[in-house]
């Protein structure tokens, strides 16, 4: 297969095409990455299943950026969706009006 690097598996599209069934192989035996570019920029990686389940957020994720964002708010529980679209629709109009 094509070039390789330390940390990181790249190869070309097409090759991955040609030769899919191998590269699923190798992802189940080392659970990637492997780059695939085209036309000599890459365009896509493929995981492992485990290391994509380690990329989706959990709800603890969310609460962290949600902490990391918003710092103390995050916790308040009167902050909803209703609220947010009443917060937007007042900061359009005053927008629009200025």
């Amino acid at each position: 297969m094509a070039a390789k690097s330390k940390s990181k598996r790249v190869l070309p599209a097409t090759e991955v095409k040609n030769r899919f069934g191998q590269v699923l192989g190798e992802i189940a035996r080392t659970g990637g990455p492997i780059i695939v570019e085209r036309g000599g920029k890459p365009v896509a990686v493929i995981l492992g299943i485990e290391a994509y389940e380690r990329l989706r957020p959990t709800g603890r994720d969310r609460r962290a950026l949600a902490l990391e964002g918003f710092g103390l708010w995050a916790d308040r529980t009167d902050i909803d969706d209703d609220w947010l679209t009443r917060g937007r629709a007042r900061w359009r109009s005053e927008w629009a009006d200025a």
